[in-house]
């Protein structure tokens, strides 16, 4: 028996066949390549059955035999909620990704100017205000005024006075440009809005009269000018001077010794200042500077009233009628708004304010409101057309990541386009009545329904009593047949007939607590001044009263004894009655203990 050595283990001999592959150092990138390349493959599949795993070395690397089998596993199921992965070998752009993160949302078409912009830019707050209609007697007085500039004393000082919105300003600007070229006239106009101060204002004169003061102080300012108006000897060839301050009672919150000067150096006889002051205030000269009356210093007023609705209509026709073609035919044919429109526009905005702008202002919303109309019938006819030309069924697909806007809406809004460029001034939908009336009832913020809304409910219980007895009046004279004028004389009735009949519908079924009769006047006078309604007589329309010298010799009047009626429908009424306590105002409203 051969001798064994102590402690070590005995091993079978190797197959002839088999030759020990002594192991090797392998890089990181080799043992993965191998690894993938053997997946698949049992790593033990080699050796033999019989033949006991190698005890690996401590001082050496595992070999491949080591690894353990990894078996390829397909998932059975998709996770729907996992985001999907990107392969590796695939390179994606910055563009296909920005293109394919964005949402495809299609792009407002191109808002290019239609053939309503020209009629809009008419209208247009700040813009060219071109050739001024109406107003002939103010120009009139204000050439009269600047040909002054001509002769050999042409100082003066004319006030142009009127509320917003009336032309003031405009007229004097095209007026004096116009003087303003003659031969030895130097001109300035100053926006006093713009003045911070009264050394502004002399430093602002200085340099819109060609001199240099900016570096000049108040005093040196103030000698300069009154040496330039107020010239110590006469000479022919001295220039005149046309100075134009717009909003000039701005002047007065910096004190009135420089408003004060301003006149004073226009109005002396040796002056070579021509002053022309616009402001809103009527009697800015006799309230503010009552000095300049004391010296016999008044300067020229013209006052500029607002517009009425004929010259309205005039200003708005003429401007709309720029727009037509020189060549057309019809000559009184008026583009964009009808007539009939431009009437409502020009009754309303005169029955208001008589401001200019504001017409202006509802007529540009007007045409605003019709070109949207007009936008919409376009695309709902491109629409039909594009569905028409379209085949009923197309097969499924997916769009394009490069076109960020479908073709179909491009489609519509080039169709859109072309329909617009195919319309003139002749063709043009023009804007109605219907479209005036929704514009004017958005505009005026203080309508019939916005006052109702702002009454307390004893005013609208008296506001309802009043319509509750005018309803019983009118069904009374209906079933007369013929009118009697003892009746007619009682369809508006007094206030004291109001009272009685608002505590008699009050008290029914103890409705409402009704107010004492000195209270009750105060409500129906706050209706009045609301203009919900009027005071008025039974024959004529007109306001009568008792009247009856008093002591002091003044007239007093009964309230008691005035006629009242109601200036808001039935309707009207009846829509205010909603909300708090509408249960009771509808109730007194109804009437029926009148009947």
């Amino acid at each position: 028996m051969p001798p064994t050595s102590l402690g070590k283990r005995t091993r079978k001999a190797p197959d002839e066949d088999f030759v020990p592959e002594t192991p090797r150092k392998r890089t990181r990138q080799s043992t993965a390549a191998s690894t993938a390349s053997k997946e698949n493959q049992d790593p033990l599949a080699d050796l033999d059955d019989s033949c006991p795993p190698t005890k690996p070395s401590p001082h050496r690397r595992a070999t491949t035999s080591a690894i353990p089998p990894v078996t390829p596993q397909t998932p059975r199921f998709r996770d729907a909620l996992a985001s999907p992965s990107t392969p590796r070998h695939v390179v994606m752009s910055v563009g296909k990704l920005f293109r394919r993160a964005t949402p495809q949302t299609p792009l407002s078409p191109s808002s290019a100017p239609t053939i309503y912009h020209s009629a809009r830019q008419l209208f247009a707050r700040g813009g060219e205000p071109g050739q001024l209609v109406g107003r002939e007697d103010e120009r009139e007085q204000l050439e009269s005024f600047i040909g002054r500039l001509g002769s050999t004393n042409p100082n003066g000082c004319l006030y142009v006075s009127g509320p917003p919105g009336t032309g003031k300003s405009a007229m004097v600007q095209e007026t004096t440009k116009k003087g303003a070229g003659q031969p030895g006239v130097q001109y300035t106009y100053i926006n006093c809005m713009s003045i911070k101060s009264s050394k502004d204002l002399y430093l602002t004169l200085l340099e819109g009269l060609s001199s240099d003061g900016s570096r000049a102080t108040e005093a040196d300012a103030m000698a300069t000018l009154q040496n330039i108006f107020l010239p110590k000897t006469k000479k022919k060839s001295a220039p005149a001077y046309l100075v134009v301050l717009d909003e000039i009672d701005h002047i007065l919150t910096m004190g009135l010794e420089s408003l004060y000067r301003m006149f004073e150096w226009s109005l002396q006889k040796s002056s070579r200042l021509a002053l022309i002051g616009i402001a809103n205030a009527l009697d800015l000269t006799d309230r503010f500077l009552p000095r300049l009356k004391a010296k016999n210093m008044k300067p020229d007023l013209l006052p500029f009233l607002p517009y009425t609705a004929p010259q309205i209509k005039n200003v708005i026709l003429t401007r709309l009628k720029t727009l037509m073609p020189a060549t057309t035919e019809q000559s009184s044919y008026v583009p964009f708004i009808h007539p009939a429109a431009v009437e409502l526009c020009s009754r309303k905005i005169a029955t208001q304010t008589g401001d200019l702008r504001k017409a202006f202002e509802v007529c540009r919303r007007a045409l605003d409101l019709i070109e949207s109309e007009t936008k919409s019938g376009f695309e709902l006819e491109a629409r039909e057309q594009m569905l028409l030309a379209t085949p009923s069924r197309k097969p499924l697909g997916e769009t394009v990541n490069g076109s960020s806007v479908p073709s179909r809406q491009r489609n519509v809004a080039q169709l859109v386009a072309n329909s617009f460029e195919s319309l003139t001034a002749e063709t043009a939908p023009r804007a109605t009545i219907s479209h005036l009336n929704r514009v004017t009832s958005a505009a005026f913020s203080n309508g019939t329904n916005q006052r109702l809304k702002t009454l307390n409910l004893q005013q609208k219980a008296a506001l309802c009593a009043l319509v509750a007895f005018e309803k019983r009046n009118r069904a009374g004279l209906a079933a007369a047949c013929p009118p009697t004028p003892s009746k007619t004389k009682t369809l508006a009735p007094t206030v004291k007939m109001l009272f009685d009949t608002y505590c008699r519908l009050c008290k029914t079924e103890a409705l409402l607590h009704p107010l004492s009769s000195s209270e009750f006047r105060e409500v129906v006078g706050s209706l009045e001044t609301l203009g919900l309604i009027t005071p008025v007589d039974g024959k004529t329309g007109a306001l009568v009263m008792k009247q009856t010298p008093s002591k002091r010799g003044r007239w007093v009047g009964s309230a008691d004894d005035k006629r009242v009626a109601s200036c808001v429908s039935e309707n009207e009424v009846e829509q205010a009655t909603d909300g708090l306590g509408g249960d009771i105002l509808k109730s007194i409203l109804s009437g029926d203990v009148l009947d």
